[in-house]
């Protein structure tokens, strides 16, 4: 091989290292919104603190992350506009699923993703029927008591949803989870089944059944929002269809990779 073409091949595997790097260290910061120092960023990926140090300098320059000081570095208004634009493609994306799904079982479906300890809805499908369930885009109710905040949290470790969402929780209903043991237990029945249920934990008269899809593009829910009278009559069906859903997504969207 000759000389510069050597040092082509040299400069293309550090500036691929670099992104990985880079990726990383964005990939950390977006599980801490309450920011990161350095040596904690450091420690997560596992490189330099000098290092990390460049890289987030480079970052912060374009407004990737922004810099506070000693305490904390966090994601940069450049990423989060670009966060916003991928929550907007996503929904063009998933809207003829949704609308599948809806048609298919007659009951209002809905996105939603975390925002922070909140689920967050970002689009939603009513059903055409009298008696339904109509959400409010923007509605932020608890991951833990939720069907589509707890098919979120389930895709983490329970020490990683512990750290989230921490042991106690306010109870909304009289039927909502209250001690993060009873919550470990839901996570687990989850993992296995691959669906989450609340049984009138976050609504009173108000049932729900969730799967998260963990894409390329994000993690979101799609959750059956079902008044509570007719849930249990056709919560097989609810089952095929919703699961039907989550891989015609999966396979759409593309798999995350998973993390290092």
């Amino acid at each position: 091989m000759s000389e510069p073409a050597a040092l082509r091949d040299e400069e293309r595997t550090g500036g691929i290292q670099v992104i990985s790097r880079a990726a990383k260290i964005l990939d950390a910061l977006g599980d801490s919104p309450n920011g990161m120092s350095l040596g904690e960023i450091a420690q997560a990926v596992d490189l330099p603190r000098s290092t990390v140090q460049r890289i987030v300098g480079a970052l912060d320059s374009v407004q990737l992350v922004r810099s506070h000081g000693a305490g904390g570095v966090r994601l940069g208004p450049a990423l989060l506009r670009l966060i916003a634009s991928v929550h907007t493609d996503v929904v063009a994306i998933v809207q003829p699923w949704l609308q599948a799904l809806s048609d298919a079982t007659g009951e209002t479906v809905s996105l939603a993703r975390a925002s922070g300890l909140q689920l967050a809805i970002v689009h939603y499908v009513v059903a055409d029927r009298e008696l339904r369930v109509v959400p409010r885009i923007g509605l932020n109710l608890p991951l833990y008591s939720t069907s589509g905040g707890r098919a979120l949290l389930a895709l983490d470790s329970d020490e990683e949803a512990r750290a989230w969402v921490g042991d106690a929780y306010e109870a909304i209903t009289e039927l909502t989870v209250k001690a993060y043991p009873d919550l470990m237990e839901r996570l687990q029945e989850i993992r296995r089944t691959g669906l989450s249920y609340d049984r009138g934990e976050t609504l009173e008269g108000i049932s729900t059944m969730a799967v998260a899809i963990d894409t390329i593009l994000g993690r979101f829910s799609i959750s059956l929002l079902v008044p509570s009278a007719r849930f249990q009559k056709h919560e097989a069906l609810f089952r095929e269809e919703i699961l039907k859903c989550k891989e015609a997504l999966v396979d759409e969207i593309g798999k995350a990779t998973l993390r290092d």
